[in-house]
């Protein structure tokens, strides 16, 4: 079980001594740090707590990821079995959020150099912090290297697998996709709405997925075993992404009339491309939804002068904020054959979430009430 490198064992032992993973941890020091211990582990420590201590005994890992501690754990309970005074602790420089909820539920210690830290032994010692974040820009920690599916076009893959959480195939979700483009391209005959990605990245999407634990590989197939936990992990990467696009989104009067059919039949000569309308899409879903501004996904190519133009006109309505999309992906699975534009349930579960305040009850309702009951019927 030894770690490759060097460099990075050293980067450990330096950054134990100097205290850094418990550093500002009142009453907590790390003494006694030996590489190579007579234990056959990367590296031993004690950690003290007041006038608790415990002997620890380190393994360095360079990345951390669900399916790798779901490989460890084995181990890992065995070796607690043999020595129930002693702390097994898996180190590495960041353990993401996920990876430390694994490693909490399958009683996993560990220790990140950013300063998360839980060591349990029974009886003996106790002591966790979690939440801490790194330097740059002050974002949660992920340590082991990806593509971010929870963005961009690798979301697209994301679409696919909780639109109908159901055993895909690569070539099958690859399939979807172009399937996806196609009707975009009959409902609005435009053929700038593109949604495939090759085959090569739905393939590195899936991968990761995989390494996180989200989704399960049965042969060839792959399934989605908790949609829902999933789908609340995108929501809350998808907030700070939100936040970000809405510094180039625009609001302008409502000069069509307070219902979302009144809107759509105005903008329909104003916006020459593509246009659904996010967040107030739920009204079609949830009719308790009150309407105070409505949100609408519009393309880079439509200009926003026809649309800014709409403040010329007295306000008949909620006011409309016009917002250019981080991927066309959004798009995916709309309601365009009606006579309001709608973005997928899928996407109006995000776009409510990332809202916040009394939009996380309208979130919740188009969850339990639209959203699951469509998954267990498929």
């Amino acid at each position: 079980m030894k770690s490759k490198g060097g460099q990075l064992e050293r980067a450990v032992v330096q950054a134990l001594r100097n205290q850094a993973p418990v550093r500002d941890l009142p009453g907590v020091r790390i003494t006694a740090v030996r590489e190579q211990p007579k234990e056959r582990f990367d590296i031993s420590f004690e950690m003290q707590s007041g006038k608790s201590r415990v002997l620890a005994l380190g393994e360095i890992k360079p990345a951390v990821s669900p399916k790798l501690l779901e490989e460890l754990a084995p181990w890992i309970q065995r070796m607690k079995s043999l020595r129930e005074d002693v702390a097994f602790v898996l180190i590495s420089p960041a353990i993401s959020p996920r990876s430390q909820e694994y490693c909490i539920r399958n009683s996993i210690d560990f220790l990140d150099l950013t300063g998360n830290v839980s060591i349990n032994v029974p009886g003996k010692f106790v002591l966790q912090r979690l939440g801490m974040r790194s330097k740059e820009r002050g974002e949660p920690v992920r340590s082991f290297p990806g593509i971010n599916v929870f963005s961009g076009r690798s979301s697209r893959v994301l679409r696919v697998l909780l639109e109908r959480p159901k055993p895909w195939t690569l070539t099958e979700i690859a399939r979807e996709l172009e399937a996806e483009t196609q009707n975009a391209a009959r409902a609005v005959r435009n053929q700038q709405l593109r949604f495939e990605i090759s085959l090569g990245a739905v393939s590195k999407a899936v991968a990761t997925l995989e390494e996180q634990l989200w989704i399960q590989r049965q042969g060839s197939t792959i399934l989605v075993p908790e949609p829902g936990r999933l789908l609340t992990e995108w929501a809350e990467r998808y907030k700070e992404r939100y936040r970000w696009r809405l510094r180039s989104s625009f609001q302008t009067s409502n000069p069509f009339g307070p219902k979302l059919s009144d809107i759509a039949e105005g903008l329909r000569p104003v916006i020459a491309s593509w246009y659904a309308f996010t967040g107030a899409a739920a009204a079609i879903e949830a009719p308790f939804v009150e309407l105070d501004k409505i949100d609408v996904f519009v393309t880079e190519s439509d200009p926003s002068q026809k649309l800014r133009e709409l403040n010329l006109g007295r306000g008949a309505g909620p006011k409309l904020r016009f917002i250019y999309p981080y991927d066309i992906g959004v798009f995916m699975y709309s309601r365009i054959e009606t006579s309001i534009p709608a973005v997928s349930n899928i996407q109006a579960y995000l776009d409510l979430y990332a809202r916040g305040g009394r939009d996380l009850k309208q979130a919740d309702f188009l969850l339990n009430n639209a959203i699951v009951p469509r998954w267990k019927a498929t």
